[in-house]
């Protein structure tokens, strides 16, 4: 879908794909802007920046949260003085629940392992909050040649007493299979996690992050300048990990939303 908007002051022309997306999806604008205006958007409440792509054509990522009913939504898309408004429709859609049983220990922390993931939060979000330009080249690729083993969104009751939902990917792979970068971007955390083990974290820039849990070993380090389909670490099952897997999560401006459809997205 394609917006034109000219005024005597600004001329531009806004992209938005897909129209339609579930929850926790995200669906693309691109602007192309005739002049220096700043350009922004607002949806379901939040204000969305763009960043500078190419020349002179603008992008943002906009995430959909997991909970937010289904319904049709307005975009408004503003440059400098001159405001526009599209439409997303956000999906009507069940996520699975799965039911699992796992020693209490694993279930209930104690005061230390409490403490000790509380402060790994903190310093995750603190992470996850910076935005610089988009980094990443081309369309998002899978981590692993290997099978998703665990679905985005799944409701998980543990020992019939807590739920938790399940805000990333799981993919199959023995101990020592290659985790490949999703896309380019720079790594910005290497760390040992009390949930997530062996943690990688790649800023693709725009607020976009990929996230890889588990890892055996990373092939990457902080600061580290990676390509799309480098392999950044090997599959593992470090941390609360009952097996070797992969758990891979995307945040987008500070919310989790569907590897898959970071997959399917149109760059």
């Amino acid at each position: 879908m394609s917006l034109c908007i000219h005024s005597h002051s600004i001329a531009f022309t806004v992209e938005m794909r897909p129209v339609e997306v579930l929850p926790g999806g995200v669906f693309l604008l691109k602007a192309q802007v005739e002049n220096t205006a700043s350009v922004s958007a607002e949806f379901a409440g939040k204000k969305i920046d763009f960043h500078k792509y190419t020349g002179n054509q603008f992008i943002a990522l906009v995430p959909v949260e997991i909970d937010l009913p289904p319904d049709n939504y307005p975009v408004t898309i503003i440059a400098g003085d001159e405001k526009e408004v599209a439409h997303v429709t956000v999906r009507t859609h069940r996520f699975p629940t799965k039911k699992m049983t796992l020693p209490e220990e694993k279930v209930i922390l104690s005061p230390e392992d409490l403490k000790r993931a509380e402060t790994e939060a903190a310093l995750l979000e603190s992470v996850l909050a910076r935005q610089g330009a988009p980094a990443w080249e081309g369309r998002f690729s899978r981590p692993t040649d290997t099978e998703m083993s665990g679905e985005f969104g799944v409701a998980r009751i543990m020992n019939e007493k807590r739920t938790s939902i399940h805000k990333g990917t799981d993919f199959r792979g023995t101990e020592g299979t290659p985790v490949k970068a999703v896309n380019s971007g720079s790594v910005v955390l290497t760390e040992d996690f009390f949930f997530g083990g062996n943690t990688l974290i790649i800023d693709h820039g725009a607020g976009l992050y990929s996230i890889y849990m588990h890892l055996s070993k990373f092939n990457a380090s902080k600061g580290e300048r990676v390509s799309k389909e480098q392999v950044i670490g090997l599959v593992g099952s470090t941390g609360r990990a009952t097996g070797p897997h992969l758990h891979m999560g995307v945040r987008l401006l500070g919310v989790s939303v569907n590897p898959e459809a970071l997959f399917k997205l149109e760059l």
